[in-house]
């Protein structure tokens, strides 16, 4: 039987990817496994209990030839007593969870809103598995910690921190620092959550009274001016929320307000021409907030910082409108399904709405179609004022799905 030449520091770096992993053997079942993103990674092959088994030592460089010998020493050693070396061992290698999880947080380009929830599902987590070594973990560490996510009655969460997980395991992985994703194999362990919609209102006679109950509101003007802003603009409201001056032109015959990419949810710049009537909105709220050393629209209590999506909330319910008839993220179901039921083009609303196109068209037409949504807004504006002051909305509507 042929002898297995033993790998060297240098016959190690010389192992290039391929476009399947493959291996590169020491002998006694210790060998260096080369994943396609380069990543070079101790394994040590043996039975037990009948069965085949693989033992991870971390990756190369971190790991010499010397201390993966030795490490594979030890774990024959563990096995000649009758133990599973991968229970003694399992926990002694590689960067840890929490190593690796707050490197993939700090690449991460978040809106603040979108940095919050992660940092808050990291929180989650990171307490039961951040001391586990990345090539050490496995799908039974991490059952217990998400099913007692779910078990405190917080089924979405559970499942959105089990997803968290499995981004920071492929970030690992692309690193050499892990072999694959085991939080994947959890995928059906969890229960299904039914996805639900924001509460709105759709019937005219009820988004009548609810803008006139939003234009008698007397209370701060930061809200104030937020809840009668928010229904003409089809943002989300932490889109509105966290608005400065500097992304708004209102000077010009065409006033416009243009989102950074930073500060959207589908991380692209997004533009939201501006009816005659929000731009008097905001001309009259820049009199007010306008020299705000941060530049916000709406700067709430306290300092540096926008008022909250739950102080929007509040504001509704003091208006008699609790989450169970309207929210704030429910403006936008609000128009899209009015809209809709006027017979306006839907590409132009979705267009509007910022909603994701994964079509193929999407793909070559980066076409704005500002002016059509430019008249879309409008019309949607005059709509509003029409059913606030009673106008006659039935001529209206007629007119406006004519665009």
């Amino acid at each position: 039987m042929r002898e297995t030449r033993k790998l060297t520091e240098r016959s190690i770096k010389a192992l290039k990817p391929r476009t399947k992993p493959y291996k590169a053997a020491d002998g006694e079942g210790l060998y260096i496994e080369v994943t396609p993103a380069g990543g070079k990674l101790w394994r040590l092959k043996y039975r037990f209990g009948g069965k085949e088994k693989r033992l991870s030592f971390g990756p190369w460089p971190d790991i010499g030839v010397d201390a993966a010998r030795e490490k594979a020493t030890e774990a024959r050693a563990i096995l000649r007593d009758g133990t599973d070396p991968a229970r003694a061992t399992r926990r002694a290698t590689g960067d840890t969870l929490r190593t690796l999880a707050e490197q993939w947080a700090d690449r991460q380009s978040w809106a603040p809103s979108t940095a919050k929830r992660e940092r808050f599902l990291l929180a989650l987590w990171l307490p039961a598995l951040g001391d586990i070594p990345a090539p050490a973990l496995t799908p039974m560490d991490i059952r217990p910690v998400v099913l007692g996510i779910e078990a405190d009655g917080h089924r979405e969460n559970a499942r959105r921190a089990l997803a968290q997980i499995g981004r920071v395991l492929r970030y690992a992985v692309g690193l050499g620092k892990a072999e694959r994703d085991v939080a994947a194999d959890l995928g059906d362990v969890l229960a299904g959550v039914q996805p639900s919609k924001y509460a709105t209102l759709t019937k005219p006679a009820e988004i009548a009274e609810l803008m006139k109950a939003i234009f008698a509101y007397t209370g701060d003007p930061s809200t104030c001016y937020c809840l009668r802003i928010l229904p003409l603009v089809f943002t989300r409201p932490g889109e509105l929320r966290n608005a400065t001056w500097a992304e708004f032109d209102l000077d010009g015959h065409e006033p416009l307000w243009r989102i950074p990419a930073a500060r959207m949810k589908m991380r692209r710049e997004h533009l939201v021409p501006l009816s005659t009537q929000a731009a008097g909105l905001l001309r009259e709220l820049h009199t007010i907030t306008g020299t705000n050393p941060p530049g916000l629209l709406f700067p709430g209590l306290v300092p540096g910082k926008p008022i909250s999506d739950a102080t929007l909330g509040q504001a509704l319910r003091r208006l008699g409108y609790g989450p169970d008839r309207i929210v704030p993220h429910g403006f936008r179901a609000m128009a899209s399904t009015a809209l809709n039921e006027q017979g306006h083009a839907p590409d132009i609303i979705e267009l509007q709405l910022a909603h994701r196109d994964s079509s193929v068209r999407a793909i070559y037409n980066r076409s704005t179609r500002l002016p059509e949504r430019r008249a879309l807004m409008q019309s949607w504006a005059d709509y509003l004022d029409a059913l606030r002051t009673g106008a006659n909305v039935v001529t209206f509507r007629r007119l406006a799905g004519a665009i």
